[in-house]
């Protein structure tokens, strides 16, 4: 495989390891009761039932973190799963903003929205480099 595109792969599963770590350490605060907004949207809940929802979001953020750590391991074989997270993040974009619209605004969604699309493009942009320079 091309030395540029594994580089390229291995950045995209790093940035996505580090970022979707920060997320899941930020919910489990959230969890534990630390009245932080959620940074992927702005949203500040309150009470037992959102702190448990937010503990629940915080295993399986965690649970991704190690899914995209081993695919750091081997990006080539693993390029996949960049493609994949790359669409629920879409997915997440597009329900927050047909379907929740009305309790997320302002800059923390607008961060929110910026940084799952961000990451769309460099992972979508490293998997496709991928199949193109093999």
């Amino acid at each position: 495989m091309n030395y540029k595109s594994t580089q390229l792969l291995k950045l995209s599963f790093l940035i996505g390891t580090i970022a979707d770590g920060i997320v899941a350490v930020t919910w489990f605060m959230i969890a534990s009761g630390s009245n932080i907004p959620n940074y992927l949207c702005g949203f500040k809940g309150s009470g037992p039932d959102y702190q448990y929802a937010m503990y629940i979001a915080a295993l399986f953020m965690t649970g991704w973190t190690g899914l995209l750590f081993w695919g750091w391991r081997k990006p080539n074989e693993r390029k996949g799963l960049l493609l994949l997270t790359a669409m629920l993040l879409l997915v997440s974009i597009i329900i927050e903003v047909l379907i929740y619209q009305n309790i997320l605004m302002g800059r923390g969604f607008i961060f929110g929205i910026t940084a799952r699309l961000l990451l769309i493009t460099k992972f979508s942009f490293s998997y496709y480099y991928s199949m193109k320079h093999p």
